[in-house]
């Protein structure tokens, strides 16, 4: 795996979410609670994460955009690449017995997101 230092070493990925001023993002750090296995599918550029991307609208509620699996050397630079563009998500290294759980997590997630666009 990469040996590049990245701002999230000691976590297992982070959440990041756009500022109303649009020039800069607030990240939350996410250290695993329970033991999900090593961490699964990398290579020598780094660790596979899984990522989901949600979007604020014209009208400032926020829908969800994609999910996808992909390999980051650090994964900071992928999401500070996304500022500006009123995104925010999860990032979060993919391990053994994650699969499952990240489905959930999305799942919860995007029916917490569907509640907030509710009058």
């Amino acid at each position: 795996m990469s040996q590049y230092k990245s701002e999230m070493d000691g976590y297992d990925g982070f959440i990041f979410l756009p500022h109303d001023d649009e020039d800069s993002q607030e990240f939350r750090f996410i250290k695993y609670k329970e033991d999900f296995g090593a961490p699964i599918e990398g290579s020598e550029a780094g660790h596979k994460y899984h990522v989901a991307l949600f979007r604020r609208d014209d009208e400032g509620d926020f829908d969800f955009d994609e999910s996808f699996e992909a390999i980051f050397s650090d994964p900071m630079v992928y999401a500070k690449g996304l500022c500006g563009t009123n995104t925010f998500g999860t990032i979060i290294r993919k391990q053994e017995k994650t699969t499952e759980w990240f489905k959930e997590y999305l799942t919860d997630l995007i029916f917490s997101v569907k509640i907030l666009k509710k009058p």
